[in-house]
């Protein structure tokens, strides 16, 4: 691995973050659209361009196996919940928080990964994620008082389901063999199909500008992935996925710039921890492989 393929997977990784953070942001952009009917225009401009992908790369639709029907479309099913909590969630509360608590995901996938599919991890691992939840409940700060508490939980569940829905990703791609841009374009055009049927009757006919920002939260999301891929392709996860994390900073900023959201100390140091806990991670996980 030279320095310069290393630099450039971070550069990637961290282009991921923010243009998932622009996602959220766009979709908190236009109030007074059903967070549904945002999955679903996302979901339609992913779908457009995964198809562009598979056409342009192999010149024929994926080709998938009986066996993996059943994953895909329970990964489907997960996104589809987890990608309209994060919509309802980034209007709801304030962009930063919400980011923060959206990314407890991978814990929640390694204890998936753990219970469901057999893989192991031990015991400083464990703290780890234990670490990251305690950062969340400074975000979440779960008491009567709390205006936002039911949006923050919304958002802990958030990462809950889309921790589960990349732990169906992992098995697809690791232990199933199937190629990545053919998930995503089941993915997405399960979910456009499953989405427009839901947000039918409470469709709102957007204007011009909520139709602009609504198909720029699906390119965002599109390239979220696109960069993230790149990024894997130049360097190994346990090298660069930690970068992720700058989506909470930069979340944070944008929701400071734009919607005037600045987060108190105990969400400041809730984000502390859940970057601290994640970068903890990340070195030891590297020392391991290296072992």
């Amino acid at each position: 691995m030279t320095n310069n393929r290393l630099a450039k997977a971070i550069l990637f990784m961290v282009a991921s973050a923010f243009c998932s953070a622009m996602m959220s942001t766009c979709t908190k952009l236009v109030p007074g659209v059903p967070a549904m009917e945002k999955t679903f225009f996302t979901a339609l401009v992913c779908m457009i361009a995964a198809w562009v992908v598979q056409l342009n790369r192999h010149h024929e639709p994926p080709h998938f196996l009986k066996k993996d029907l059943k994953d895909l479309t329970l990964r489907a099913v997960y996104g589809i919940i987890s990608m309209w909590l994060t919509f309802w969630c980034a209007s709801a509360m304030d962009i930063g928080d919400a980011t923060a608590l959206f990314n407890l995901g991978p814990s929640f996938t390694m204890l998936y990964a753990h219970f469901a599919m057999g893989e192991r991890f031990d015991r400083r691992q464990a703290l780890l994620v234990g670490l990251a939840f305690i950062g969340g409940l400074f975000v979440v700060k779960p008491s009567f008082s709390n205006v936002n508490l039911v949006p923050a939980l919304a958002a802990v569940l958030c990462g809950a389901i889309g921790g589960v829905a990349h732990a169906y990703v992992r098995k697809l791609g690791a232990y199933n063999k199937v190629e990545g841009n053919a998930v995503i374009l089941y993915n997405y055009t399960f979910s456009a199909a499953v989405e427009l049927l839901l947000c039918l009757k409470i469709f709102v006919i957007p204007d011009g500008r909520q139709l602009l920002f609504m198909l720029a939260a699906g390119g965002f999301c599109f390239l979220t992935q696109d960069c993230m891929t790149i990024a894997f392709t130049l360097a190994s996860a346990s090298e660069v996925s930690v970068y992720k994390y700058s989506q909470i900073i930069i979340s944070s900023v944008i929701g400071m710039v734009l919607f005037a959201e600045f987060p108190d100390a105990l969400s400041v140091a809730g984000y502390v921890i859940i970057i601290g806990a994640a970068v903890i991670m990340w070195k030891y996980n590297a020392s391991l492989k290296e072992e």
